[in-house]
C-alpha cells in the first residue's frame, strides 16, 4: 500500500446533534461540516448498505485529518459493546500539551476511566501521561501528553 495520509476517523453515534455538541466543546472548535440526510447512491455501495442513509459532522483535528461523527438513519443503528478490549473497538489518541489541565476542563463533560492522568511509566512514552475518556455513546479517547523528549521531536 502506498500510503500518503491519514485522511479521517470517523465513529458512528446514536445522536448527532448532541455529539457534535459534545466534540464542539471537548476539541474547542466548531465542525467543518454538518449534513443531514445524506443518501447518494455511491455510498450506500461503498459501504455496503444499499439505499443508506446517514447524517454526518466533520471536525478538522489539529496536525491534519478529520474526526467524521455519523449517525445511520438507514439502515437503523443498534448498540454494540465498545469496551475497549473487545476486537474490532478502537480510540481515538489526542496529543496534548498539559493533560492535567485538560483533564481538569473536562471533568463534568466526559467520564474519565481514571480519578486523575496516570504517568506512563514504560515503554516509548515513558515519562509521559495519559488518560481515557468515554463520549455521550462510551466512545473511547485518550489523551496522551508526550514525554519531554518526545515533545522536542515533535516541534522540529
Amino acid at each position: 500500500m502506498s500510503q500518503l495520509s491519514v485522511h479521517h476517523v470517523g465513529f458512528t453515534v446514536s445522536d448527532l446533534d448532541r455529539s457534535v455538541d459534545w466534540y464542539t466543546h471537548f476539541l474547542g472548535v466548531e465542525p467543518a461540516a454538518v449534513q443531514k440526510g445524506w443518501d447518494p447512491p455511491y455510498m450506500g455501495e461503498t459501504i455496503g448498505y444499499p439505499r443508506c442513509e446517514i447524517e454526518w459532522a466533520y471536525f478538522d483535528l489539529p496536525g491534519g485529518g478529520s474526526l467524521e461523527l455519523v449517525k445511520y438513519v438507514r439502515p437503523e443503528t443498534s448498540w454494540v459493546d465498545v469496551e475497549t478490549y473487545n476486537v474490532g473497538n478502537g480510540h481515538l489518541c489526542l496529543l496534548v500539551a498539559d493533560i492535567h489541565t485538560e483533564y481538569e476542563r473536562l471533568e463534568g463533560l466526559a467520564s474519565f476511566q481514571s480519578a486523575a492522568p496516570v504517568e506512563v511509566s514504560t515503554g516509548p512514552n515513558a515519562g509521559g501521561w495519559g488518560a481515557y475518556l468515554r463520549d455521550p455513546d462510551g466512545i473511547t479517547i485518550q489523551l496522551l501528553q508526550a514525554p519531554q523528549r518526545r515533545r522536542q521531536q515533535v516541534r522540529r
